[in-house]
């Protein structure tokens, strides 16, 4: 086996042949060095569609995270809606423990059934502790049943410092998260339910002849903010996840533990301007691109495609954009027989000198053991290197 060194443009990008050692994770190097401090407990800042973390500060220290928890009670009641399991126009019953619910209400009254989407205007737009707890009895049979899979999801999406006691975020011993968690679950709401984004957006709502207001205010501030969700109480502080969308640049800020509501805001929208001045998303490859064709030996075939199954996007510091490197690293020869998926290569992808990632490139068709003499003929043209 040797390997080949060759180099072409992709993109624009410099497409580079070779071996490239150690994985540097790009979530700690594109956050050193920052230039100030934000005012608040906790706070993070990333790219929604590439997952990079491009600020932090005790990103991992367990907060209460107050109603920020209802960012995972609406994840579950999407998973539901786009499994079958639910629809918009069903109709909840409320509970007498879910009409006694404390703190920010939808006003739902005991014994009515209340629409699926009402109850998600409910929760998205007023925060409503009742809401929260209809939806939780109905998808969990209880409140501690939807506790359970609201770890079991947090378990599912990478969320390794958080631990739900409840739907709402009522303060509660042993309910917990982090900064890290919560964008975390914010870039997944946002990448794995489009269709559902609107009510994070929306800016008022009328319930049982109540209006009521997003307490989102970025919302009326920033034309490009769409979402998330707000959070407070005593113990937690002011919290906010505030997404924006700039020039097809996803961004999500997290701010835990603000002194007060002008605070969270003014602090999520300085890091949020701070990412769309700085950082630069890049679409590399989207899902089952080709990468390139690469040489087959001994196979009823000569060649195979290499591609990618999952889109690929990275974020650059703008000002290092022309410094982006991808390359694929492969073995040559490669032998038949080759199978639909298999690995073929590994692309991997440099800023500069650094390394930020890697990602396996499969083969896009099998391809057979060749016939007799199409093998005696490639064993002959690799001992000559033809």
């Amino acid at each position: 086996m040797r390997l080949r060194t060759e180099f072409r443009m992709f993109h624009g990008i410099v497409v580079v042949m070779a071996l490239i050692l150690m994985l540097i994770p790009v979530s700690e190097a594109l956050s050193e060095g920052l230039p100030f401090r934000v005012k608040s407990r906790a706070a993070v800042l990333g790219d929604v569609d590439s997952g990079t973390i491009l600020f932090s500060q005790e990103a991992d220290v367990r907060v209460p995270p107050a109603s920020l928890t209802k960012v995972m009670t609406l994840y579950l009641v999407y998973e539901a809606l786009a499994n079958g399991n639910l629809s918009l126009d069903q109709r909840l019953p409320v509970s007498e423990k879910a009409w006694r619910m404390g703190g920010s209400k939808t006003f739902v009254h005991v014994g009515d059934k209340v629409r699926v989407e009402d109850l998600i205007r409910g929760i998205a737009v007023q925060s409503g502790n009742d809401a929260c707890m209809v939806v939780a009895e109905h998808i969990g049979g209880s409140e501690k049943g939807f506790a359970d899979l609201m770890n079991q999801k947090a378990k599912d999406l990478g969320l390794h410092n958080s631990n739900f006691m409840n739907s709402s975020g009522m303060p509660t011993e042993g309910h917990f998260s982090t900064a890290r968690d919560m964008f975390i679950l914010a870039s997944s709401i946002v990448r794995h339910f489009p269709q559902y984004a609107h009510y994070a957006k929306e800016k008022q709502y009328t319930f049982n002849g109540i209006r009521q207001y997003n307490r989102n205010r970025l919302l009326w501030r920033d034309p490009s903010i769409t979402g998330l969700k707000t959070g407070h109480t005593r113990a937690a502080g002011y919290c906010l996840i505030a997404t924006n969308e700039n020039d097809g640049q996803r961004l999500a800020a997290v701010i835990m533990g603000a002194d007060r509501i002008k605070t969270r805001e003014e602090e999520a929208l300085r890091l949020l301007r701070f990412g769309n001045r700085t950082y630069e998303t890049v679409r590399l490859f989207e899902a089952n691109s080709l990468v390139r064709r690469l040489r087959i030996w001994k196979g009823d075939n000569d060649h195979v495609e290499g591609v990618i199954r999952d889109p690929l996007l990275v974020t650059v510091p703008r000002k290092e954009r022309d410094t982006l490197e991808v390359g694929l690293l492969y073995d040559d020869p490669i032998l038949a027989p080759i199978h639909d998926g298999q690995k073929v290569g590994t692309l991997v992808v440099k800023l500069g000198k650094e390394e930020l990632l890697s990602r396996p490139v499969v083969a896009g068709a099998e391809v057979a053991e060749g016939g007799f003499f199409r093998t005696l003929l490639d064993s002959v043209r690799l001992q000559l290197g033809w």
